[in-house]
């Protein structure tokens, strides 16, 4: 079973490779440190709403509140479709860990 929900995000620019992904849990900073081995990761802490964002090396581009479950992913024009299906592949294995954890 996926430890989350993905849909298409509807906008005015029909091409738009950008998806909203629904996670079983908060993405919490000590979730979001799980990415700095494969993308850099910025903080915006000061905010009224404290949120990240995260920049794979294909030009994956994460963004979300901080302790929220909803994240936003924005897929490189080229090769979208290879891009979410690595990008998945990562989420699953990052949330598996993050459950493994959380059991111990």
């Amino acid at each position: 079973m996926k430890q989350y929900e993905c849909r298409k995000v509807e906008n005015c620019f029909s091409g738009a490779n950008i998806y909203e992904y629904r996670l079983r849990i908060k993405a919490d900073e000590g979730f979001l440190e799980n990415f700095t081995s494969v993308a850099s990761l910025k903080y915006y802490k000061n905010f009224p709403r404290p949120c990240f964002q995260a920049t794979l090396s294909d030009g994956t581009t994460l963004k979300g509140v901080i302790a929220d479950s909803v994240i936003r992913v924005s897929f490189p024009d080229n090769q979208p479709h290879s891009s979410k299906d690595n990008f998945e592949i990562l989420l699953e294995t990052l949330l598996k860990q993050q459950a493994d954890g959380r059991e111990r």
